[in-house]
């Protein structure tokens, strides 16, 4: 008798790994992507694989979801677009049979505010960059820094700052708008993303650092790399700031041996697929993994390089 598969549904189906992540757990689950323009999301994904939802904007959005969910059985729902990740957290216990892989809602909100997640970082005593509202007092800054919306995506709106002059110029073009701007001290050194994988009890069970060497927006090179500082700086986040399922921590590892998280993303990244690649499957330790076990073994140095690939219709 065969065994049913699980099924597995990510949102934000055109994202830039979804068509890597078909073809290394397609064999493992029955596989969806959903999207509000189901245009997006990779030709070499079957039509049949493909679901189209609102815009998380809509109003309808929800229930949508939650239909598509029931009547394709899906077991483990992952989200993966900003804008819905809170939605669907404080509405954790209405999706049935479904188990949402995203941290609580409490995280999610914290987290999703880069001023917010660097307190709830200072808070616990973990090493952070300086952060503050451009509405605050900033003239204890050491420069050069970087501004940033307190909400977003992709380095979208994020550029870097030599003195306290380009920055009273841009808070005067914003103007009220400068409460939702930060201001973070830059430091310099090697770039990583770092995946975070929980089960579905917040224990950590593994930690993979992938050192990114080209980023555009989203990462386009990069190598998984085991640094020992980096995977204990990430541990004692979760253990400081725990919670259920895969995220995301980006920081730098400055020459000195310093870890400086800038970022938590509450869900999976674009690296997720490297993840993957690497011998790790999330989805079955959100479900199954044992912290007795832990830390699951993954292969160090397994790499990434994305490419544009052109699709003619």
């Amino acid at each position: 008798m065969s065994v049913r598969k699980k099924v597995v549904m990510i949102t934000g189906g055109g994202g830039a790994g979804n068509e890597a992540i078909f073809r290394l757990l397609a064999d493992r689950y029955d596989l969806y992507f959903v999207d509000s323009d189901i245009s997006n999301i990779d030709p070499t994904i079957p039509l049949s694989n493909k679901r189209q939802i609102p815009l998380a904007t809509d109003t309808d959005f929800l229930g949508a979801l939650k239909k598509l969910c029931f009547d394709l059985q899906v077991d483990i729902l992952i989200p993966s677009v900003d804008e819905e990740l809170l939605l669907i957290a404080e509405s954790a216990d209405q999706w049935g049979a479904t188990q949402i892989m995203l941290p609580h809602a409490s995280y999610v909100e914290a987290m999703s505010d880069k001023l917010t997640m660097i307190r709830a970082l200072e808070v616990q005593s973990i090493l952070t960059p300086e952060t503050e509202s451009l509405d605050q007092d900033i003239t204890k800054f050491t420069f050069p820094c970087i501004v940033k919306p307190r909400e977003g995506r992709g380095s979208r709106g994020v550029f870097s700052v030599s003195d306290r002059t380009e920055v009273e110029a841009f808070c005067e073009k914003i103007g009220n708008d400068a409460n939702r701007q930060v201001l973070q001290r830059q430091y310099f050194g090697a770039e990583y993303t770092v995946q975070m994988i929980a089960n579905s009890k917040g224990e950590l069970l593994c930690v993979v650092p992938v050192k990114i060497s080209v980023k555009k927006g989203v990462t386009i090179r990069a190598e998984v790399d085991d640094n020992i500082l980096v995977v204990n700086a990430c541990t004692l986040i979760h253990q400081k700031v725990p919670c259920a399922g895969t995220y995301n921590i980006q920081l730098i590892l400055t020459t000195d041996g310093e870890v400086y998280p800038f970022e938590i993303n509450p869900r999976i990244s674009t690296t997720f697929c490297l993840v993957l690649a690497a011998g790790v499957d999330p989805i079955d330790l959100f479900l199954n993994g044992k912290l007795e076990q832990s830390p699951y073994p993954f292969n160090n140095g397994a790499a990434l390089s994305r490419h544009w690939h052109n699709h003619f219709l």
